[in-house]
């Protein structure tokens, strides 16, 4: 919206802008309301006479109060007239909604945790990811589907089942002991217990069946929904089809008793195995089988989330969804990188294979799932994550999430003691007195609306934490603008028009916060 008023205004006089040109908000407020970079492109364009140009007639625009350039960056100043007619639109209950893609089918794929055990806080930080682009995809006009893939087969799936064993032969008094590799965990006692007091005889299917279940668990605790899950095992029959595939366009060879794909003929630095010299199917092979599925089910755009140690991983499917015949630009990989927690500054381990890891209900747990998707969510994905669970569980200004929650719930005691003083409230407000809004309400407005603009962006970028920032910024602006000004006062009309713009605020924090998958309290 406001981005959208710059861009139009800079095309009219230029006509394309050229590459590279962004618009950012400033934070210096003295210095404007968002500054453009095109005067370091022009003039590095050498069209420094368009750029003369550009002020001359950006001056002209009524709905700019000023117009600065400063050292290249081309700062913006809104006039408030512009400001308040914009206000107009923030009416609609879904302001911000867009609709950037057209109803394309999207199929977003995230956590797809081995079997093996309780989930971790690295995939809690998948699954809070996923959940709010899934959001924000659906909220910008994305047909979007969410999907958990089962890694029940494989080396690791063995190492549980050989550790089952142990436990079982610890619980009848027998000499026991996990194997190099295995799984330590106090989970698996539990388990061995069950298959024990229920004569299970089927003891791996049971083993794979409770951790899914757990899993599944945990994840409706901590508010992740999913559409589909998907098993490894299932597409097992499907490995031929790849092999024969692959074989046709005469892109495997035997080597050492393996089947390899020739992935390095499609940008991979190495060929990789398809089939062990023990005749097993790699990760790799049915992992292919999978992707081929996903795009024969319909789907336009294809987004995986994959854990910290999947950088290396992504060249080699690239390389085999392009020779099965797919534009790998319909593969969109982000990867969600590592997870440090402390308490009191202490960090606290996290080895799942000593059985000492942190998961992801001991975290919900002990701060509360919106909290911990609001530290989860406030980096980028490729950033490391680290935080303090005593800074978590604190209520002040230093802990943001009950900075922006706080924003929400001050709001709405604001609306309910209107409605106590039978003022009117919300959507069914009329003659609003907008004129009255000015310089003290100014920060809120651009604010406002910036929204949409911050909801493009996190939905194109697939980058979540622009929403964080914005709503940390926009509750610091609110908290400051109600500890200095009365919203309920004696004037009327000032009365009405504050107490619109505290209802666009609270359904903008409400509205802001559900797209994480975070809570609006109505009071704390």
């Amino acid at each position: 919206m406001i981005k959208g008023k710059i861009q139009n205004s800079l095309k009219k006089i230029i006509g394309e802008l050229p590459p590279g040109h962004e618009i950012e908000k400033i934070k210096e407020k003295s210095w404007g309301d968002f500054a453009s970079n095109i005067g370091f492109l022009l003039q590095k364009e050498k069209r420094k006479e368009e750029l003369k140009r550009v002020l001359e007639e950006l001056a002209k625009d009524k709905d700019f109060s000023k117009i600065e350039l400063k050292g290249g960056y081309l700062n913006f100043y809104f006039s408030l007239d512009y400001l308040r007619q914009g206000l107009r639109l923030a009416k609609e209950r879904d302001f911000g909604k867009r609709n950037l893609a057209g109803e394309k089918k999207v199929l977003l794929e995230f956590i797809s945790a081995n079997p093996t055990g309780p989930l971790s806080v690295v995939q809690a930080r998948a699954g809070a990811l996923g959940q709010a682009i899934a959001n924000l995809l659906a909220f910008t006009g994305y047909n979007v589907q969410s999907e958990y893939y089962i890694n029940d087969c494989g080396t690791q799936v063995e190492l549980l089942f050989l550790s089952l064993k142990e436990r079982i032969k610890e619980l009848k008094g027998e000499n026991w002991e996990i194997p190099p590799g295995g799984y330590p965990g106090e989970y698996l006692k539990e388990i061995a217990r069950e298959v024990l007091e229920k004569g299970i005889e089927n003891k791996k299917e049971y083993l794979i069946q409770q951790i899914i279940e757990k899993q599944k668990v945990s994840l409706k605790m901590f508010n992740i929904h999913f559409d589909n899950f998907v098993s490894e095992s299932s597409l097992l029959p499907k490995i031929h089809e790849i092999l024969r595939l692959l074989a046709d366009k005469q892109l495997t060879y035997e080597k050492d008793g393996a089947i390899y794909f020739a992935s390095s003929r499609f940008g991979d630095w190495e060929d990789r195995v398809l089939i062990t010299r023990d005749n097993r199917p790699t990760y790799f092979l049915t992992d292919l089988a999978y992707h081929k599925d996903k795009f024969e089910r319909g789907f336009d755009l294809l987004i995986n989330i994959w854990g910290p140690d999947h950088h290396g991983y992504i060249p080699r499917m690239k390389a085999g969804i392009t020779a099965l015949g797919f534009d790998p630009e319909r593969l969109q990989i982000i990867i969600a990188q590592q997870v440090s927690l402390l308490r009191e500054k202490e960090f606290v381990k996290m080895s799942k294979r000593q059985g000492e890891f942190i998961t992801l209900d001991e975290v919900r747990e002990e701060i509360g799932s919106d909290t911990l998707k609001f530290y989860l969510l406030m980096r980028k994905s490729s950033q490391r994550i680290q935080f303090d669970l005593a800074l978590a569980k604190r209520e002040s200004k230093e802990n943001p999430v009950y900075y922006v929650q706080y924003a929400h719930a001050r709001l709405s005691s604001v609306l309910k003691f209107a409605e106590t003083k039978s003022l009117q409230i919300g959507a069914g407000l009329t003659n609003i007195p907008y004129e009255l809004l000015g310089e003290k309400e100014r920060e809120l407005i651009v604010n406002i609306l910036y929204f949409p603009d911050v909801i493009e962006m996190a939905a194109e970028k697939r980058e979540p934490h622009h929403i964080v920032y914005y709503l940390i910024d926009l509750a610091e602006t609110f908290h400051n603008f109600y500890e200095k000004e009365r919203i309920v006062s004696e004037d009327e009309d000032l009365t009405r028009a504050r107490l619109f713009l505290c209802w666009v605020l609270k359904n903008i924090f409400k509205q802001g916060l559900n797209l994480l998958g975070i809570s609006a309290p109505e009071k704390m």
